[in-house]
């Protein structure tokens, strides 16, 4: 199977709200492994064989990772359904992740909306965690080096092939982790990589609140100020 890429470079936003500021004091300690990927098998493939559309499939796996552990509904997103939405937004051949974040908020993808996203610090472990164990999955951009092309486990490295970037921008979600490695929904199957390569490779992240995970009980964030990130948001939207 060919892998396509399609990320496009990280695009900067003085207006994004910022994760860390809506953290509670002191901060939920997230569990040392978390893996809403477990018994799911049915990952979206969504043509990103054939086409640079990795940000749209990755909202594809999204949904399914948040439905099947929210309320029981193991269902993909089909291909075609993938394809066409990504056709509509002009994403075949590549997109950013904040463009496809801005519009799913606005638009919903697939009848399906989000309620809000918030930017983290992609180096930081420890919010990267919060936010697996917390609202299900993490959304996050990799600058993929061309040494992960025949690599089963992702890892850091030296010389050219490990150079940031030589391959190209991925977006993927990240569904699960433990002390070794986070675990990725991408090209229809489970990936692993080290938290050290995430550290280095990983350019972007993204908090996304969903209904479907804040209306599910006894999964409701419990470490995050909602009420001033709604406060927030509505600034934003009315332009204050």
């Amino acid at each position: 199977m060919q892998r396509m890429l399609g990320k496009l470079p990280a695009v900067q936003d003085s207006r994004n709200l910022q994760f860390k500021k809506y953290l509670k004091t002191p901060a939920v300690t997230p569990p040392a492994a978390r893996g809403w990927h477990v018994g799911i098998d049915n990952w979206s493939l969504g043509g990103n064989d054939r086409f640079g559309n990795c940000v749209i499939v990755a909202a594809a796996n999204l949904i399914l990772c948040w439905r099947s552990n929210a309320i029981d509904a193991n269902k993909p997103i089909s291909d075609t359904a993938i394809i066409e939405l990504s056709r509509e937004m002009g994403a075949l051949d590549g997109y950013a992740i904040l463009d496809r974040l801005k519009w799913w908020r606005k638009k919903s993808m697939w009848a399906d909306e989000i309620w809000a996203f918030a930017q983290i610090d992609p180096h930081s472990t420890e919010e990267i965690k919060i936010v697996i164990n917390e609202f299900g999955a993490c959304d996050l951009g990799l600058q993929m080096p061309r040494a992960w092309q025949k690599q089963e486990i992702w890892t850091a490295g030296d010389g050219p092939s490990f150079y940031a970037n030589s391959w190209g921008g991925h977006s993927v979600p990240v569904v699960g982790y433990d002390s070794e490695y986070c675990y990725l929904a991408t090209w229809g199957a489970i990936q692993r990589i080290t938290w050290e390569a995430l550290q280095i490779y990983c350019d972007e992240a993204y908090v996304i609140i969903a209904p479907d995970w804040l209306a599910s009980l006894g999964l409701t964030p419990s470490g995050l100020d909602l009420s001033a990130l709604h406060a927030d948001l509505m600034a934003l939207d009315s332009g204050v």
